[in-house]
């Protein structure tokens, strides 16, 4: 038996899913292929964090009310707080948001959220089938491939029935997690540190467990010990479940003590059950590439993260945005197969920023200096639980860690052949504060329009050229867009505080949402500008 699709994508977590969604949303017909169940995808909570620029990706495909209303209690506080168990003592406390009273902030018209995997997955899940174009195959292995000039053979096996069927695709995606079947079969290796740790996440029940203690709700209890940082337990559902995440410093978690661990957590015995326990390792690594032919890598296929600071799924989500809209264009026929050189160039240099910032959460949570008495009590015990309080409160002092606008919005492509510099002078990377440019390259900034709009609702499906000046000449692009095909809307903008933000009278926008060119007035040849943005300016390096 044998079939034929477009794009085939080998992976159905997060970031296949939302790569489906994209490629479903652009009228794009695809199959996605998941070995395990969605049953069996739904035991742990895995990722939490739902990052800013995630949410404005969700925005746009419509599925961001679904992700903020899965239940999770609106008043319950994500504060983070340090201590040396439940019932010992508090170390230092940063007072934190809760879902319900988040307010409108400058930056986006979304905001960073909770939403653990088992429940996210099925968001993502129900969003891909909600498009015709859209197939899902779970129980579905890859078990070969073979990468031609006329596209790719794949050869799949339905787990239950070990029926084998052929799939040809003008494009392959590996999705497929860190030991990804497709980056093995196109030998590219990764780059980094293979091994920090290991370690475990242990999930526990425990309803009304505040009322065990004197620390209150939290999102996240940092615990401290003589050792230094042992451990993160985070809220998943803010009824009963919990999170542990280890700090082991180990290649060995099999001697372990689950038990132990959550009692030593909480500084009682409680009637906690168990409700899993995964061992998990440590990882900075970075492909050295993202493509070969016509096979792609996105998400933890293509990179490896530590999980501090909630990066992981999140560049991911990314890598599916702008491969998304690239492979749709191709497959439209408006751009070259050319444009798809441009992934890799523009997507591994942030992945890796995503990865090194990763790396120094990691040291910073966990490699302060030993405080041999911290959990005791007299005055020596009092006199370092100060000294780490006070080193803390100048580490994480205020929301600027734990929000980190600059990680999720203050990337800029920079190089790519796809877009065209203005001369202006690249930004300072901050990987915590964010201060919105429209430089080509960036992420086009955020702004209320007229009629209560962020000015990112204008932009996904194709290319937008934003006009702050009526009086600016914009038929020169128009025509030349309709000459190659190129989709392009134009969009008035009468306001002058967005007109002030973006610099330029003409901001021409891609699909994603990244600045692609600006400027006073439409260029000499404005030919030359559609091709470059379409990936047919000339041979990427």
């Amino acid at each position: 038996m044998s079939a034929r699709v477009p794009v085939l994508i080998v992976g159905g977590g997060p970031v296949g899913l939302l790569l489906a969604a994209e490629l479903g949303w652009r009228g794009i017909e695809c199959l996605l292929i998941e070995r395990d169940s969605p049953e069996e995808r739904a035991k742990y909570s895995r990722i939490m964090q739902i990052g800013v620029r995630t949410m404005e990706f969700l925005r746009r495909l419509g599925a961001v009310e679904a992700v903020k209303n899965w239940g999770f209690p609106p008043d319950f506080p994500f504060d983070n707080v340090f201590l040396t168990s439940l019932t010992g003592y508090e170390i230092a406390r940063f007072e934190m948001y809760a879902l319900g009273s988040i307010r409108p902030n400058p930056f986006s018209p979304e905001h960073q959220w909770h939403c653990p995997q088992f429940v996210f997955d099925p968001i993502l899940q129900r969003l891909a089938e909600s498009f015709p174009s859209v197939s899902l195959r779970y129980g579905c292995r890859l078990e070969s491939f073979e990468d031609g000039p006329g596209g790719v053979t794949a050869s799949l096996v339905d787990e239950a029935s070990g029926r084998r069927e052929t799939v040809a695709a003008d494009y392959l995606v590996g999705c497929d997690g860190f030991s990804s079947t497709v980056r093995e079969g196109i030998g590219i290796p990764m780059e980094g540190e293979l091994l920090i740790d290991r370690s475990l996440n242990i999930e526990f029940r425990l309803p009304e467990l505040h009322r065990l203690h004197d620390k209150g709700n939290a999102g996240r209890y940092i615990s401290v010990g003589p050792e230094g940082t042992w451990a993160t337990t985070m809220a998943v559902d803010g009824k009963e479940l919990w999170r542990i995440l280890l700090y082991t410093k180990t290649e060995d978690v099999r001697g372990i003590d689950a038990q132990a661990i959550v009692r030593r957590l909480i500084g009682r015995d409680a009637p906690f059950t168990i409700a899993g326990v995964v061992a998990w390792s440590r990882r900075a690594l970075n492909a050295e590439h993202f493509r070969r032919g016509r096979v792609f890598l996105a998400g933890d296929a293509a990179h490896s993260h530590p999980p501090n600071g909630g990066f992981g799924m999140n560049t991911g989500a990314a890598d599916a945005a702008d491969l998304g809209w690239k492979l749709a264009a191709v497959l439209q026929g408006w751009a070259p197969p050319a444009l798809l050189d441009s992934y890799e160039i523009e997507r591994r240099p942030v992945c890796q920023r995503a990865i090194d910032e990763a790396m120094r959460e990691l040291h910073r949570l966990r490699d302060e200096v030993r405080y041999p008495a911290i959990d005791q009590p007299g005055p020596e015990g009092e006199r370092q639980r100060r000294t780490l309080a006070e080193r803390l409160k100048a580490g994480f002092a205020g929301s600027r860690v734990w929000y980190r606008w600059g990680m999720h919005l203050g990337y800029i492509y920079d190089p790519s052949p796809i877009v065209v510099s203005d001369g202006t002078p690249l930004p300072a990377d901050d990987t915590y504060g964010y201060v919105p440019t429209a430089r080509p390259g960036a992420r086009a900034p955020h702004g209320v329009l007229s009629d209560g709009r962020s000015i990112l609702d204008l932009f996904g499906q194709g290319f937008v050229l934003l006009r702050f000046d009526r009086r600016a000449p914009a038929d020169a692009i128009l025509a030349a867009a309709r000459a190659r095909r190129l989709p392009l809307a134009l969009e008035e903008i009468d306001a002058a505080a967005l007109a002030a933000l973006y610099e330029e009278p003409l901001v021409l926008v891609r699909p994603d949402g990244h600045v692609v060119w600006r400027g006073a007035t439409a260029p000499a040849d404005p030919l030359a500008l559609i091709d470059r943005v379409r990936g047919a300016g000339g041979p990427a390096s």
